[in-house]
């Protein structure tokens, strides 16, 4: 097995964890490859050092170090490569998907070297532009289209499967994940879904109208998003790209998934307990 590293270099602790890493897997005879921007003053072999978007064509796991934006980037460069991911929470942010904090780290690597751990499939999203066909992108957890930088509602118009739905008057649209349920999309009012689920969720920003909720829809069917004046569209809130007024935003499935390992037995359900502190103000459950 060859573990693919990767970190949020912008975050301390991950520079000072990585020389006492690298030793440990020597010392275990580990076979390793590091992000080559993370690997400056270590002392590696050419081998144990790539740039980021080559690690996945020889890692067997990819270690992501950081929190969940660091993961979204992490499978963003993995692509549709096979390869699980594994994120290992730096804090001091939530981590939906980092469910590993880092003194769970020593326990968890025997466990992942082991072959030890299960992998969840994550469907992803999949936008294109028209007339624009080189605006294609790809997103773990959501597309969103709004304005930027200016700060008023505009007219959306959705369809689905062709059928018109509605138009919304708002400050964007997000088209999300079931693993995107617990990000942009939650605090703009939307459901939580368990991550394995195969729908898609769309959340209108800020609203002008309180009749104009979110809705839930199969994975198989295609969203089309035509907005009345320009804007921007955001894959995973990075990737930020243009779009003109009539322009048709089509999001549909993606035609790969990304792989996370999961090697804890804690469930969804624990993970909202833990992350949301459901439970801490006083309620006990019924015996």
């Amino acid at each position: 097995m060859i573990l693919g590293l990767m970190g949020n270099l912008s975050k301390p602790s991950f520079r000072e964890i990585l020389p006492g890493l690298v030793a440990n897997l020597h010392a275990r005879g580990v076979k390793f490859v590091l992000d080559e921007a993370a690997a400056q003053g270590l002392d590696l072999a050419p081998a144990e050092k790539a740039p980021a978007e080559q690690l996945a064509d020889v890692a067997s796991v990819m270690l992501s170090f950081g929190g969940d934006g660091t993961l979204l980037r992490t499978a963003r460069t993995v692509g549709p490569r096979p390869v699980p991911i594994l994120g290992v929470n730096l804090g001091p942010g939530l981590g939906y998907l980092t469910e590993v904090g880092l003194n769970d780290l020593p326990r968890v690597l025997d466990r992942v070297l082991r072959g030890q751990f299960v992998i969840e499939q994550r469907m992803r999203l999949s936008a294109s532009a028209e007339p624009d066909p080189s605006l294609v992108c790809n997103a773990l957890n959501d597309i969103i289209v709004g304005h930027s930088p200016i700060f008023r509602t505009m007219r959306i118009e959705v369809m689905i499967d062709g059928k018109p739905v509605t138009t919304y008057r708002c400050d964007g649209l997000i088209v999300s994940t079931p693993t995107g349920s617990t990000a942009y999309t939650l605090s703009a009012g939307g459901p939580i879904i368990e991550p394995t689920l195969q729908v898609m969720i769309v959340t209108p920003i800020c609203p002008h109208t309180l009749t104009m909720r979110p809705v839930v829809i199969s994975a198989h069917r295609t969203v089309e998003i035509r907005p009345d004046e320009d804007g921007v569209l955001a894959a995973d809130g990075d990737n930020v790209r243009a779009v003109r007024a009539g322009d048709i935003i089509r999001v549909s499935r993606s035609s790969f998934s990304t792989l996370i390992a999961v090697v804890t037995d804690h469930d969804f359900y624990h993970v909202l307990r833990a992350k949301l502190q459901w439970g801490t103000a006083g309620f006990e459950p019924l015996t």
